[in-house]
């Protein structure tokens, strides 16, 4: 007999899923408090279809898209959750902002574009330039924070070297901050979501015959030695790092305020190895 697509979807989303268990197993999140969370997707998504058809998003509408109880999507919506989380994923991270400002910005770099050291407010330094400064950077990328703290985290990250003369240099265009910090919290939860977005738009009738979004996968067919793997390691981080500077250098001079309808849009860039156990569970239910 063959599957539905309904089974194929469940069969998708228990091998999908795997990874982000794993996750919450090792940080103590138990079955019903994810099934909650995952609950309240449901409500939320249901909620945005009700709104985007032009409907009002009653309790009673709501129950019957994601197939809740009533009282269980009264719960959902009374409750305050995610409230702390909420507002800090509406904050933008200062550290990436600053540290693309430092070497897109043509008041922070050099001929050719190379970056200049700067000096950390002016006069610190040995020279008696009047060139524009760290202080200056973070007055213009991310006013109100303090240039003090956002130099300490980004040499603690080494993103930023002390140069011992009243100077810094950067190191690093990229930002990566500690693991389970609310900030990788925040950057899994987006890179994640972004991925499966861009996939369930290509599932849309409308992207057919290649009017999606761009998704591209290259991989082993038989696989790589261990050795291979990190040599592979090295030459991704080296390759990616140009390929994602490319496009970072083109969307910096687009990236400004004022559009009427401004789009928010990137690229990700990940290597994935295979987890042959989950891959093997996968093949059970949907074989390749």
């Amino acid at each position: 007999m063959t599957q539905s697509v309904k089974e194929h979807l469940l069969a998708a989303y228990r091998y999908l899923l795997k990874p982000l268990v794993r996750l919450a197993v090792r940080n103590a999140v138990a079955f019903p408090e994810f099934s909650d969370v995952l609950k309240q997707a449901f409500v939320d998504v249901a909620t945005r279809q009700l709104v985007a058809s032009g409907k009002e998003p009653t309790v009673e509408g709501i129950s019957l898209i994601a197939h809740l109880e009533v009282t269980e999507v009264r719960d959902v919506l009374s409750a305050d959750v995610g409230v702390k989380f909420g507002l800090e994923a509406q904050k933008p991270n200062p550290l990436p902002t600053i540290l693309a400002g430092w070497h897109t910005d043509v008041n922070y770099t050099g001929p050719y574009g190379v970056l200049r050291d700067l000096e950390f407010s002016r006069g610190s330094g040995t020279s008696e330039r009047t060139s524009m400064t760290f202080t200056d950077l973070a007055a213009t990328y991310c006013p109100g924070i303090s240039p003090r703290a956002l130099m300490d985290e980004l040499i603690r990250t080494g993103c930023v070297q002390d140069m011992g003369n009243g100077y810094y240099r950067a190191l690093k265009r990229s930002y990566i901050p500690d693991p389970l910090s609310i900030q990788s919290i925040l950057s899994f939860a987006r890179v994640v979501h972004n991925m499966c977005e861009t996939l369930e738009v290509n599932f849309r009738a409308e992207s057919a015959g290649g009017n999606g979004l761009i998704e591209r996968t290259v991989y082993t067919v038989h696989g790589i030695s261990r050795q291979d793997l990190k040599d592979f390691d090295q030459f991704i981080r080296a390759r990616g790092q140009i390929f994602l500077d490319d496009i970072d250098n083109w969307l910096s001079d687009r990236d400004k305020e004022g559009f009427e309808q401004n789009i928010k849009s990137g690229v990700g860039f990940y290597h994935y190895v295979v987890n042959e156990d989950d891959e093997r569970a996968l093949a059970t239910e949907l074989p390749h």
